[in-house]
């Protein structure tokens, strides 16, 4: 894979991530806000918002939304898409996880939407038992099983990898285990794991296809250098192949983790 071209890995894939990621579904988050009783009158933590994908939605639920995220781009889009819905609840941090303040103020839940992997795991649960109150807790927001389907990945892998080789773990992505449920499990603040799957479909199209390739930060389009236009051409080819209608239905599982802080 070429050398990375930003510090931040979604520095580029930031005006593509909210309109072709697919999104949570309206289900998932609404278990969310009631699991933890979100209301006006308690505040909310979401970390590594990239485009406020959580933070927009619980900014109607609870009192105040406090959305940090390492990078720049992602900040400003967030800024600018809660602008237009008019949220005004919501306080925007460029800051790792890892370095947000200890303050004074406490949060009933923390949200973590695909991105606790780039973390410190270990760090960022111990500086959450701190950050949220007694009868709070942690919603790990995640993809889940995939149901076997009719699906454009391996074809749009195929592609990228042709052009940009194989894709490897991001330098930036957590050295430890890969998986998420190692650092639960042994934490000393958070107990009562449960996993919750809300099943949803999308329908894609060529265009939306590309797109979503391009807000991966393994193949933003700056990878592809003076190779765009052939990137473009040969994956709508392949997919025009596999489909002709050039429409697919991804079926997707989103998985919600939960975890209730330890009363110490």
């Amino acid at each position: 894979m070429p050398t990375p071209l930003h510090e931040f890995p979604f520095a580029d894939a930031a005006q593509y991530y909210d309109r072709f990621r697919a999104p949570y579904p309206k289900a998932a988050l609404d278990f969310i806000v009631e699991a933890f009783a979100l209301s006006e009158k308690v505040r909310a933590l979401d970390l590594g918002c990239g485009p406020g994908t959580i933070a927009i939605p619980l900014s109607y639920d609870a009192r105040e939304v406090v959305a940090v995220d390492p990078d720049a781009n992602m900040v400003a889009e967030a800024r600018r898409l809660a602008a237009a819905k008019n949220r005004q609840n919501i306080q925007w941090l460029q800051s790792r996880a890892e370095d947000i303040a200890l303050g004074a103020r406490s949060f009933r839940v923390a949200t973590i939407g695909q991105a606790f992997h780039w973390m410190n795991r270990d760090d960022v649960l111990r500086k959450l038992a701190i950050l949220i109150e007694d009868g709070g807790g942690l919603a790990l927001v995640n993809p889940g099983k995939r149901r076997p389907q009719e699906s454009w990945e391996p074809i749009a892998n195929q592609t990228v990898a042709r052009f940009l080789g194989p894709r490897t773990r991001h330098p930036q992505s957590n050295p430890q285990e890969p998986a998420n449920e190692p650092s639960l499990r042994r934490s000393q603040y958070f107990s009562e794991f449960t996993a919750h799957e809300f099943p949803s479909t999308i329908t894609r199209d060529i265009n939306s296809i590309i797109r979503c390739v391009y807000s991966l930060s393994s193949s933003t389009k700056p990878y592809f250098g003076d190779n765009v236009e052939a990137f473009e051409a040969e994956l709508s080819a392949a997919l025009l192949t596999r489909n002709p209608a050039g429409v697919f239905y991804e079926q997707i599982e989103t998985e919600v983790v939960i975890a209730h802080k330890k009363t110490l």
